[in-house]
């Protein structure tokens, strides 16, 4: 009785030590950035604490389900607590069905985006002849189509291209051999991805629950509103496909598979690093469940050793980055230097970021509806929204997939000039799961739905209309 006692004493110890340490710093963080760096505008302060208390409120909840999953006992899902056999044999993921459905939606998209530019700009051509939709100028797109197209140089205001990572500009530039078009070879690359990461998004949430709420995810990453950008020559579809696919290959406990589709992934965006904390975090857990209690096992220590270092071979990938700005510029870090002094491009606070995004808002409310409701808005709902989403759905999803969105949301909208909130945020993954995990009853559902696909709608006409859609 007194070893159990002191066991959850030690445990509440630990649970407060891990809870109240993040969050000093976070909140001294936050009192710095108010004091030195915040806009004069009340509402941006106030929009950057409602942040910060929606991220700590994250932070707090996740600590007992990180403790949980690090445990002897930790959370099932829905498939293991009703000791379901595996969705293979129950033949419960048709993917050729569902495979040509994900080719015919994208088809369909390409066709309704091809309708809206004709309301908005007459008949000028059939749909082929309108694909340059898809690579407007000004968006990164032009970007990867002149890497894939040029390669990197290093004179010029070419130069200034090495921030973009190499992977999927070097996939359309293969690409091309066979097609002889940039942007066809982009827009191929790009929906191939992009359907079979939306496959295997579905294939690892059936890992957590049912049929219906693998369904439900799948169905909120193609309606969700910036994801018609998967179709564009972009490589957010490539980084999600190797996201999804380092995940599944490590609940597969495929550890050398997960690290080198990990070191791919980095090298494709940079936040492609951060797929570390949801390896170890299962790896972890792994280790701590499957430890012999009795006598010595080195061949179970050397298979864990081994699937450790498997996963160092994530970072590898942006040390592969860091190779190629070498070669180009003479130095590893230049894309630092050209992200910061081009691009304003830092890394900052996420509460930062919003104050900046609700001050721009404010300020562009009366003279540029077109950047207001194209850029700023979107950019503010996103943030907010995936914040709310995911802690909604928190003890209904994976902790180590929490762990991701958290590392991945405090990284990537912290970017101290951020355009493109909603078009990374739908790829993170943890997001449609999210989604997938709170539409349970009917109700909800259909009201998520609608909502959905009404933003989808509006913010795709913003992208035809060519407003600051990024």
């Amino acid at each position: 009785m007194q070893n159990s006692t002191n066991k959850q004493s030690n445990l509440l110890w630990e649970r407060v030590l891990f809870t109240s340490v993040p969050l000093i710093v976070l909140f001294a963080a936050f009192g710095e950035w108010v004091f030195t760096k915040a806009p004069r505008d009340p509402l941006a302060i106030v929009a950057a604490a409602i942040c910060t208390f929606l991220f700590a409120l994250l932070g707090i909840r996740f600590v007992p389900q990180w403790m949980a999953a690090w445990s002897k006992k930790p959370w099932l899902p829905l498939r293991e607590q009703e000791g379901k056999r595996s969705a293979r044999k129950q033949r419960m993921h048709p993917m050729l069905q569902l495979v040509f459905y994900l080719i015919l939606f994208r088809l369909l998209l390409f066709a309704f985006t091809y309708a809206l530019s004709l309301l908005q700009q007459g008949y000028s051509g059939g749909l082929l002849d309108r694909l340059s939709i898809w690579s407007q100028l000004g968006t990164d797109s032009q970007h990867y189509l002149n890497i894939a197209e040029n390669g990197y140089v290093n004179t010029g205001d070419d130069r200034l291209l090495i921030v973009f990572f190499p992977l999927y500009p070097y996939l359309v530039r293969g690409l091309h051999f066979i097609v002889q078009n940039y942007l066809v070879s982009g827009l191929i690359v790009s929906n191939l991805c992009w359907v079979f990461a939306a496959y295997l998004l579905y294939e690892l949430a059936l890992m957590d629950t049912d049929k219906k709420g693998a369904l439900r995810a799948l169905k909120y990453l193609c309606i969700l509103p910036a994801s018609f950008l998967f179709s564009a020559p972009l490589s957010d579809s490539l980084f999600l496909l190797l996201s999804v696919a380092c995940v599944y290959a490590v609940r597969k406990k495929c550890y050398p598979v997960a690290g080198i589709v990990g070191l791919l992934a980095a090298f494709t965006r940079m936040p492609g690093i951060l797929l570390f904390a949801p390896a170890c975090f299962e790896l972890v857990g792994t280790i701590i469940r499957e430890r012999p209690t009795q006598g010595k096992n080195n061949k179970w220590r050397l298979r864990m050793t081994g699937n450790a270092l498997s996963l160092l071979l994530i970072p590898a990938g942006l040390l592969l980055y860091f190779y190629v700005n070498y070669r180009v510029t003479g130095s590893a870090t230049t894309f630092l230097t050209y992200q910061s002094e081009h691009w304003h491009q830092q890394l900052g606070w996420f509460f930062g970021t919003m104050g900046t995004l609700v001050s721009n808002a404010t300020g562009a409310f009366a003279d540029n509806t077109q950047m207001l409701w194209g850029l700023w808005i979107p950019n503010i709902v996103y943030l907010f929204a995936a914040l709310g989403i995911v802690i909604a759905a928190q003890n209904k999803i994976r902790a180590s997939n929490v762990a991701y969105f958290i590392a991945y949301y405090a990284v990537c909208m912290g970017a101290t000039w951020l355009l493109s909130g909603p078009r990374y945020l739908t790829a993170a993954y943890p997001l449609a799961l999210a989604l997938g995990a709170i539409t349970e009853k009917k109700a909800v559902d259909r009201i998520a739905t609608i909502t959905c696909i009404a933003l989808f709608v509006l913010y795709l006409i913003a992208y035809v209309n060519q407003w600051y859609v990024y």
